[in-house]
Formats: structure tokens, C-alpha cells, sequence
């Protein structure tokens, strides 16, 4: 019986694909899950047995070996899985209903008188339900060699007999349950396949239909009755030539379009390289944006000033859904166009909605003043703002006064600053919330600029004198401008220039120069952006810092330890600014702010080190008084940019 493999083997191997190899290469689908269905062509050579208990059939049956003693059609058909192992070898497997149903004749074991022989006949119905493992080995893009093995677990294996002459007995089972049936099979298969994609090249979601030809041989689907049969395939086994299609679905990478578009494009006086890791549909940072908890008083005033929000009793109502703010302001939170700054201009409603939703609350009102004037007018207008707008009860804000604590200057603070210092300490400081939560931060989530990761980065590359330039992107209906510049090179974000469904687009960008001379330059580049396949949403934490403070990174240890380290995951990006006022001299806080900024990336290093978390790439950058994230012409603005921003980037 074994020989016939070598037969059905030759089979296969003689049948060719007239597929065009030259067609437009597939995009890449790594992984894929998909449905098949097919028809099995089976036949085999039936291997001696007591198959049944027939006086007129003493001896046993099939006592002659055939090659094929007889075939039949089955169904076959279920679910499947492919994974990408390398470019050229993908790992798949399948669970499958498989039919191997046939008729057979046994028509050379019994002799009549004339000398030929009894024609019996055996109708098997058998069926299993097979996992089969396998790899593709792919030769191009599209046409693959399938082999792999397979596991059948019975569901059927009876067989219907008819002897020549006679009536139709139904329902025999293949073997004794206790002796010669075999309820798990053995098989192996190999063949040929070819994908053809149904979706368009630039779909992020492909759809594959695959015509598969294969060959199987399954073994062991009963024992033997002689001790020296080949248990392995002498009994029952089947050889099977299947047909069929599979449908299947995954997401297409792009890195084959990636790779295409790194290498910059070069016009006459400009280069665009676009970002190799791609551009965001779009950017949004979530944060726990801390409050600073100081009202500041002009000088010669005794209310607070009119840049802070001040609603009316009945503007109250609708305050914490107008703002997306809640009481904790820990809820899932959606993008709103709320900003920073406008959370702490906020800051007496966001305290005036948290005392009043926080049964037994209540807070301090410290006020000072740098000039040695009665500062308890300060503390008595934010007291009647919180009591009469917010109807916060009295008793919950008790009023304190003395000198600034903590302090904003030193003695050794340069003179020209010392205005600036002596500014912030006029103030009204809210402290010794009950409880604590009163001061927590609030939970934001606001469009930002995109990392330079994902920036197109341009540079003016003649040796003209530029004095300015200015470009346009153009290109998915849309056309957007940047500049005008001074320098020669920057960096413009892109994002939003490709929909959450688009892997990626063809772009126009024109550049407009002029000259030191008074000369017009333009010229015109083409290029592609590709959408990354991560999320455009970002964490950010900060560390805010008093004036001279010593050893402000060290405070904050332990939030960094156990709330900015549990947030970053292996394969994270992590950007470190420091940030600071502007007093002093610029060396000197630039020098600081990238002290302050290492500081922070080593301690995040030590605590992800001992989470056991790789692959974070952390990058530190001092910024110094240079690019402030808010005023430095207000003392709540420089009290924020005394800082360290951590931004996570998963």
C-alpha cells in the first residue's frame, strides 16, 4: 500500500499555476484569520480484516492487496490562521470539518465456481473533526508550498455492507471499540496555493481569497487483526487529492512604503524628508495638569484681578459639563478645547465646585504681602467669591495671614529680578485642604504638535541668502501653510494630513523663498506621508517646582516612582524637558533645567529597571528659559515654568 503515496505524489507535483508572476506586488499582511471550504476526492486500498460476521465470508475480507479498492467525495471545510514567521515563511493552522467517505469493492478475496470472484461492496462514512499545523513557504508574494500534519478526532466511522447478491446491512462500526477502532487519526498533507488580494493596495484592512490544491494521507483510522499487519496503514487508510478556497482577512503593514519614502527629496534650493516613522491622523495628550494653589494680587489692589474667571451664581450650574471638569477630575475624559492656562484661571471655580460636592471639606486662606500692608483683604475677596457665587459655607474657609511660605527670592537674587520675586509673594496661597483631594490635578485631553518623530522635517539647502521662506502642503483636499521662517532648517507637523482610514497619501509642497537681495525663489516637491500605526495619544506629567528650591527633583521621587513608571510599557518613547523662569542668567538656568531633566530621566531609568521594563527609549533635553510653556510676564506663569515635563509615548 505504501507505493501508491509515490503514485499520488507524482499527481500533484504535475499540476502548474497560470497566474501572472509580474502583477503589482500585494501589500504585506503579517498575520490573517479566515474561513475555507473545499471537496475531498478520496480512495484507498483497504488492508485485510475481520471487517464483518458473515458465514458465506469465513476468512476475513480483503485478503488481496489492491491499490485502490475504491473512492468517494467528502466535505471539508472550517476555520483558519496564518501568521507571517519571515518575508518567505509563514506558520498557519486549521480546524476543519473533514469527510473521508467512500465506496470500495472487495472483489478478489472470495472465488465462485466459475472461477471469478464475489464483487462485495463496503459504503464507509467516516468524518473528523482535524487540527492541522503547517508552514507556507512562499515563492514570490503570492504562490506558496503548503505542507504540514494533521490531528483527527472521529465523528463518524461506520460503514454500510452489502454482499453480492444480497441485502444492504447498515451502520457496522469500523472496528470493536475495545480492540481495533481507533477514535484519533493521523495524517500529513502537501500542496500548492495562491493569494489573490481582493482590496485595494492602499486599504489599511485586506481581503484574501486563496485556491488551494493539496494531497493528504491519513493513517491509523483502525487497528489490525494479525500480529504481523503494519498497524501504522494496513488496516484502514485514506489517500485524499482536496480542492478548495480560503477568504481571509488582516491589517496590511507599510513597510515596504516606509522604506520608500526615508530617503529625502531634493528640488533646487530645498529638501522634505518626510518622517520615517510616519504621521498621526491625530495628536491628543492626556494629563494630570497640577494646580498651583495661589491667587496673585496686583500691586495697589486688594481683589482678585479680573484675568481669572468669574461666573455668575446661575453660570455655576452648568460649570463641571461646560469644562468636561468633575469633582475628582479622575472620570475618562474626551478632547475639549479647554487649555492650560484656562484650568488655572479657573482655579477659584474648580475649588468652589470641589468644596462644594465634598461633604466636610474645607481649606485655608492665607494671604501675604511683600510690602508689609494688611493682606487679609485678599483672602476675604476670594472668600466672598467662593461663598457667594458658590454658596460654599463660611466655616469651610477659615482665613490666615503672615509672610509668604514658600517664598519666592533669596538674598542672593540679582536685583533686576527681585521686582519679579517680590511680585509673586503678593498673593493668596490655598492650603491645608480637607481632604487632600481638594487640590488634586485635573484630568485633561487636548490636541498637541506632534513629536519631531513624526514631523516633516525641511531644510533650505542653496547657498543663496535666504532672509525668509514660507511653504504650503497641499495634497488629500487639503492645503495647509507654515512660516513664514528665518532659519534654514524646521520641523512641521503634519498631523491630521491622512484620516484614521488612509494608510497613506500623495503630497505637494511649494516653498517660497526671498532673497537678502530682494529676489523670489519657488519651486515645488512631491512626496508621500504614511500614517503610523500607533495611536497619536500621549501622557504627560509635571514636576513643579518653588523658587530656589533645594533638591526639587528628589521631592518628587516618589510620584515619579509609583504614578509616571507604572504608566510607560516596553517599546515606549519617553521625552524629558526642564523648564524654567526667567530670572537669572540664561547659562545658568539652561544649565539647571538640563540638570533637573537628567535627574529626572535617571530616576525613571532606575524605576523601570527594577519593574523589569525594556526597550524604553528616554531622551532629556534642558530647554532652559527658552520656549516657556506659559508667560513668563505673570507670576502664575512663571510659577509654572519652574518645571520638568514627562511626556509618555506609547
Amino acid at each position: 500500500m505504501k507505493s501508491r503515496v509515490h503514485f499520488l505524489l507524482l499527481a500533484v507535483v504535475v499540476i502548474t499555476t497560470t497566474m501572472s508572476l509580474f502583477a503589482q506586488d500585494p501589500p504585506e499582511v503579517r498575520s490573517r484569520w479566515g474561513a475555507h471550504l473545499g471537496l475531498n476526492y478520496n480512495f484507498s486500498g483497504v488492508g485485510f480484516g475481520y471487517w464483518i460476521d458473515d458465514p458465506a465470508r469465513p476468512n476475513g475480507q480483503f485478503t488481496q492487496m489492491n491499490l485502490v479498492d475504491g473512492s468517494g467525495l467528502g466535505l471539508y471545510g472550517g476555520l483558519n490562521y496564518q501568521l507571517a514567521l519571515l518575508d518567505h515563511l509563514h506558520f498557519g493552522a486549521r480546524l476543519s470539518y473533514d469527510n473521508r467517505s467512500m465506496v470500495v469493492q472487495d472483489n478478489n478475496s472470495y472465488i465462485k465456481a466459475d472461477g471469478s470472484y464475489y464483487s462485495d461492496e463496503y459504503e464507509f462514512h467516516t468524518s473528523f473533526i482535524s487540527l492541522e499545523p503547517h508552514v507556507k513557504l512562499y515563492l514570490g508574494k503570492r504562490f506558496h508550498l503548503t505542507g504540514g500534519l494533521g490531528m483527527g478526532i472521529a465523528l463518524n466511522q461506520t460503514f454500510d455492507y452489502t454482499i453480492e447478491g444480497g441485502t444492504t446491512v447498515t451502520g457496522l462500526e469500523v472496528g470493536k471499540a475495545d480492540s481495533v477502532k481507533h477514535s484519533i487519526t493521523w495524517s500529513g498533507f502537501a500542496g500548492i496555493g495562491y493569494d489573490i488580494f481582493l482590496s485595494d493596495n492602499t486599504a489599511k484592512q485586506q481581503w484574501i481569497l486563496t485556491p488551494f490544491l493539496e494531497t493528504t494521507y491519513m493513517v491509523s483510522q483502525r487497528g489490525v487483526d494479525l500480529e504481523d499487519q503494519a498497524a501504522f496503514d494496513d488496516a484502514l487508510s485514506t489517500v485524499t487529492i482536496r480542492a478548495g478556497i480560503s477568504l481571509a482577512f488582516g491589517d496590511a503593514t507599510l513597510k515596504d512604503e516606509v522604506a520608500a519614502i526615508v530617503a529625502p527629496t531634493t528640488s533646487k534650493f530645498f529638501r522634505v524628508t518626510p518622517p520615517a516613522d510616519g504621521i498621526y491622523s491625530k495628536r491628543v495628550e492626556r494629563a494630570g495638569f497640577p494646580l498651583r494653589p495661589y491667587v496673585f494680587i496686583n500691586k495697589g489692589e486688594t481683589v482678585v484681578p479680573n484675568r481669572y474667571v468669574s461666573l455668575s451664581q446661575s453660570e455655576t450650574a452648568d460649570f463641571a459639563t461646560s469644562t468636561g471638569l468633575t469633582a475628582e477630575d479622575v472620570a475618562n475624559v474626551e478632547e475639549r478645547p479647554i487649555i492650560q492656562k484656562d484650568i488655572y484661571y479657573n482655579l477659584l471655580n474648580i475649588m468652589g465646585y470641589r468644596l462644594k460636592n465634598t461633604p466636610g471639606s474645607s481649606m485655608e486662606l492665607y494671604a501675604s504681602d511683600p510690602d508689609g500692608k494688611d493682606p487679609r483683604p485678599y483672602a476675604e475677596d476670594v472668600k466672598k467669591y467662593l461663598v457667594e457665587t458658590w454658596g460654599v459655607n463660611p466655616d469651610q474657609l477659615p482665613i490666615a495671614t503672615g509672610d509668604a511660605t514658600p517664598k519666592s527670592g533669596t538674598p542672593r537674587t540679582p536685583a533686576d529680578d527681585v521686582p519679579f520675586t517680590v511680585e509673586e509673594n503678593r498673593r493668596v496661597h490655598l492650603r491645608k485642604m480637607t481632604p487632600d483631594k481638594l487640590g488634586h490635578r485635573v484630568a485633561i485631553a487636548v490636541k498637541r504638535e506632534a513629536e519631531e518623530d513624526h514631523q516633516i522635517y525641511t531644510e533650505i539647502t542653496t547657498n543663496e541668502n535666504i532672509a525668509s521662506w514660507q511653504a504650503t502642503i497641499t495634497g488629500n483636499g487639503q492645503k495647509r501653510s507654515f512660516g513664514p521662517y528665518t532659519e534654514r532648517s524646521v520641523y512641521m507637523d503634519p498631523t491630521g494630513l491622512l484620516s484614521t482610514s488612509q494608510p497613506s497619501g500623495q503630497f505637494s509642497m511649494e516653498v517660497v523663498a526671498r532673497t537678502a537681495d530682494g529676489r523670489t525663489l519657488s519651486d515645488v516637491e512631491n512626496f508621500t506621508l504614511v500614517r503610523t500605526q500607533s495611536e497619536g495619544i500621549s501622557t504627560r506629567f509635571r514636576l513643579n517646582f518653588e523658587y530656589a528650591e533645594e533638591d526639587p527633583v528628589g521631592r518628587s521621587k516618589e510620584y515619579l516612582v509609583k504614578e509616571v513608571a507604572p504608566s510607560i510599557k516596553s517599546g515606549a518613547k519617553v521625552y524629558i524637558y526642564g523648564h524654567t523662569d526667567k530670572l537669572g542668567k540664561d547659562n545658568v538656568n539652561l544649565d539647571l533645567s538640563s540638570s533637573r531633566a537628567n535627574e529626572t530621566k535617571q530616576m525613571l531609568q532606575d524605576a523601570l529597571s527594577a519593574r523589569g521594563i525594556t526597550n524604553v527609549k528616554i531622551i532629556a533635553k534642558g530647554m532652559g528659559e527658552n520656549e516657556p510653556p506659559f508667560s513668563n510676564d505673570l507670576p502664575e506663569g512663571r510659577m509654572y515654568n519652574r518645571t520638568v515635563i514627562v511626556d509618555v509615548i506609547q
